[in-house]
């Protein structure tokens, strides 16, 4: 069998360093590029590999606005 090459929301979870529910609700809000949606319980949705820098870029700038600024 021939897969798309694609990444799991649990090896995409490793390979940015996320939690699962960041990356569930990133493809909720349509941020995330999708190679092939799941068809049922049991068969994973692929995520094109370049979601791992938008996660990144994601987790990065939730960072910088939670940091407290000093007077």
């Amino acid at each position: 069998m021939n897969e798309a090459k694609g990444l799991t929301r649990k090896q995409l979870a490793n390979a940015s360093g996320a939690q699962p529910y960041i990356i569930t609700y990133l493809f909720d809000t349509g941020r995330l590029p999708v190679i092939r949606q799941s068809s049922g319980p049991g068969d994973p949705t692929l995520y094109h590999p370049d979601s791992v820098d938008i996660v990144i870029n994601h987790i990065n700038r939730k960072r910088e606005n939670d940091t407290p600024v000093m007077s």
